[in-house]
């Protein structure tokens, strides 16, 4: 056993999702999550989410929620890491995290009946001292897969001088010396197998070397329009991933099906697994679009206004996208200016209507889109929102609006028993531009102290409008230092308490990153989200060429030498995790701590934190973050299954049938959950459903307390445990793997274990 000085963050599991344009707030529930208060309101109507109102029937039980009943015992784990010019320093950073990361994995910390931690981590076997639990079970089946940003420049050219243009959202094994890791089998990700049951990795010393060298052999050689959105999509998601692009009549054609992805998709990614996403990066997501067609009424007419000009300057944008981006004068100048709408003398700035070159500098492209170019190039985040959390998708749909094909993220193995993935095992983690300051958790005197770790998506909810605007619409941020600008910014931050204008300890200050009155000069980067201490400076750094004692004003330098390094802000993929709610996983690029290993805030010790805390809630099983109205008979659990004959719900197993009416003739209200759920998209044909039962008095009793789930005396069915009741309801150990604030727990016993290749759903009836 070893002493364990991790930082511990607790999760609140309420899936409060977000749902944009509109900012219209769309409740989803995660797993139970608010079903005691929905039970308490007369004739309530669970669910306002139109993905869910299959789900819930007129008549009957005010919810039905799928939940899962059993711990994920595989984790498939994606690293998207961002390979662009600047971010070297985090990868070191990402590297020296990797060590945490796994060993956190593959040896959990011990808890005590309360769920705080002991100081140790579990011995070989797998057990705690005694009075003492795993948090989770360790890890022993994991693919680790890398994939980049770089998804090149759209047959431009405009990345032609870096060793990596175009990784195609392929999988990474080089290294920075130019070798390769050796990988499972060929198939371009590492395996944990600590049980030798595939012939992968058993030395963790040996897993942790080579996924450091993958880390850091992602490098910093790729495409500036970091694409790290599409790339994950791409590499997880799409159905019929292009082979290459090639431009016809000017407009850009994807051609062939890039049948590498999809076999390393199909490798990778397990029917059954936890699947984690963690995506690095210190810009802003420049998915661009290649879609004409159904992506012209999200986009304008891409196809029309061409792509090869980011080889070179864009065209103008009409003078109205100034102002309101989403006004309907704002179009390009290479397109018909609407009958009505004044260009204000915008698109005769030059002979063509383009920008110049110092006007449009390259780095640029990706900046404020609409009001520069009266085009939106870049796909909406509720793309990679739907992709990442939707069972059924629309490709041809730029949005992936709509249930035309099966997800493959979801898939599941029917011929196995396998069910497809349900979204509480899909979770994105997003190390991105935005203050830590701003989504650590605080102290009592509100002070922000990431030693308590980053905020839960729950407790970020109230903030995020704030933070991060919405990047589809065009509408800024009110935080100041989340606002993407190329002069400094005005005002000062209410969440934060500084001016990004003026000198702070959140990113230094803004600078003069050019001279607007001089006609020589134009902006070639933006303000910055936040910095952070270099551990090692670099002498004459490429960031301070510019830079003269005594003349630069560039936060990150000290004369020419670079002495930080820094973040812009990361509002597309933080919208992303808005829309995700509770699978989206929050934290900064910008560390706290940069230069002390043995800190428990160093370096992004803290997002490993938050990730397997997220990841233990199925490593360990349903935890419950709601107590559940249970002992008046107000909720139920169905179980569903395939069955290749006749449906049979044995009461010797805790079964019952399911008639539509009582033997009295009245109507059974758990029929219409049964009618619910046979039209719901994750039907895979259903044909058999049986109430699991729920114990009563001393075989209750039993189930509550007894750690032997085969224990005779406690018959065959369900029970409800709670320790944060007071008195407890039943033994506090049986959940002493849950955070604190959420050890409630539906457990089965006996014969009543959910069977393989039966979905489990909970209902509660209406009052």
């Amino acid at each position: 056993m070893a002493n364990d000085g991790r930082l511990h963050a607790r999760h609140m599991l309420v899936r409060v999702k977000v749902r944009h344009p509109s900012f219209v707030l769309d409740w989803k529930r995660w797993a139970l999550a608010g079903l005691a208060a929905c039970v308490a309101m007369s004739g309530c109507r669970c669910s306002d989410d139109d993905d869910d109102d299959d789900l819930v029937p007129d008549d009957g039980p005010t919810t039905i929620e799928r939940f899962e009943t059993k711990p994920a015992d595989k984790l498939d784990l994606l690293f998207a890491i961002d390979n662009s010019i600047s971010m070297r320093d985090k990868q070191e950073i990402l590297a020296a995290a990797v060590p945490d990361l796994v060993a956190w994995l593959l040896t959990p910390s011990c808890v005590d009946s309360t769920g705080a931690p002991t100081g140790f981590t579990v011995d070989a076997t797998g057990a705690c001292p005694a009075g003492s639990a795993p948090e989770f079970p360790p890890v022993r089946d994991i693919n680790i897969g890398v994939v980049s940003s770089s998804l090149g420049d759209l047959t431009s050219n405009a990345c032609g001088a870096v060793a990596q243009p175009d990784d195609k959202g392929h999988l990474l094994v080089r290294t920075s010396d130019g070798s390769v890791v050796t990988d499972y089998q060929g198939k371009g990700f590492l395996a944990w197998d600590a049980d030798g049951v595939r012939d992968g990795q058993t030395d963790p010393a040996v897993l942790v070397d080579d996924l450091t060298r993958m880390v850091l052999g992602v490098d910093q050689v790729g495409c500036g329009y970091e694409m790290q959105l599409e790339s994950v999509l791409r590499f997880l998601v799409d159905p019929n991933p292009y082979a290459e692009l090639v431009v016809d009549d000017g407009n850009l054609v994807p051609v062939g099906t890039d049948e590498v992805v999809l076999q390393q998709r199909g490798d990778f990614l397990r029917p059954d697994s936890l699947v984690a996403v963690l995506v690095l990066s210190d810009e802003n997501d420049c998915s661009f679009s290649i879609r004409d067609g159904a992506a012209t009424a999200a986009h304008g007419d891409i196809q029309g206004h061409g792509y090869l000009a980011l080889g070179g300057p864009f065209y103008r944008s009409t003078s109205e996208c100034k102002t309101d981006p989403l006004s309907e004068c704002c179009t390009s100048c290479a397109l018909p200016i609407p009958s009505g709408c004044d260009a204000g003398g915008d698109c005769n700035a030059s002979s063509d209507g383009r920008y110049d070159v110092v006007e449009d500098h390259q780095n640029l492209k990706c900046y404020r889109q609409k009001e520069r170019y009266g085009v939106d190039f870049l796909y909406p985040t509720a793309r990679y929102v739907n992709a990442f959390s939707r069972p059924k998708i629309n490709p041809a749909d730029v949005a992936y609006e709509g249930d035309a094909v099966d997800n493959p993220l979801f898939r599941g193995a029917p011929e196995l028993g396998i069910l497809p993935r349900s979204e509480d095992r899909i979770v994105v983690a997003g190390l991105v531009g935005v203050p830590w300051q701003a989504i650590a958790r605080r102290d009592e005197a509100g002070a922000p102290d990431l030693a308590r770790g980053f905020k839960t998506y729950a407790e970020l909810a109230d903030d995020l409008d704030y933070l991060l605007g919405d990047p589809d619409h065009h509408v800024d941020p009110e935080e100041p230092f989340m606002i993407e600008s190329t002069v400094p910014r005005e005002g000062s931050s209410s969440l934060l308490g500084y001016s990004p204008s003026e000198p702070n300890p959140i990113n230094g200050n803004d600078w003069s990153i050019y001279d607007p009155s001089d006609p020589t000069d134009g902006p070639d980067t933006l303000q910055y989200a936040c910095i952070f201490p270099l551990a090692t400076p670099l002498e004459n750094g490429h960031t301070c060429d510019d830079c003269v004692a005594g003349e630069c004003d560039n936060p990150l330098c000290d004369g020419t030498t670079q002495a930080r390094a820094m973040a812009y802000p990361g509002l597309r993929e933080l919208a992303v995790l808005r829309g995700l709610g509770n699978q989206g996983i929050f934290a900064s690029i910008c560390p706290a701590e940069a230069s002390d290993p043995s800190s428990p805030i160093y370096g992004y010790r803290p997002a490993v934190g938050a990730i397997v805390d997220r990841l233990k809630q199925q490593l360990a099983g349903t935890c419950l973050p709601f107590p559940l109205p249970v002992d008046d008979g107000t909720c139920a659990i169905i179980e569903t299954r395939v069955a290749a004959e006749s449906c049979q719900c044995n009461a010797d197993e805790g079964r019952v049938s399911i008639p539509e009416t009582f033997a009295d003739g009245s109507p059974n209200p758990l029929f219409g959950a049964v009618a619910a759920i046979k039209t719901s998209d994750e039907d895979p044909g259903w044909n058999c459903f049986c109430e699991i039962a729920q114990l009563q008095g001393a075989e209750e009793e039993t189930c509550r307390n007894e750690p032997n789930p085969s224990a005779s005396s406690q018959g065959d069915g369900w029970c409800y445990v709670d320790a944060t009741s007071a008195p407890p309801t039943g033994n506090p150990e049986l959940v002493a793997h849950c955070p604190s604030d959420e050890a409630r727990q539906i457990r089965f016993v006996g014969n009543a274990q959910p069977q393989a290749g039966a979905a489990t759903f909970m209902t509660c009836l209406r009052d």
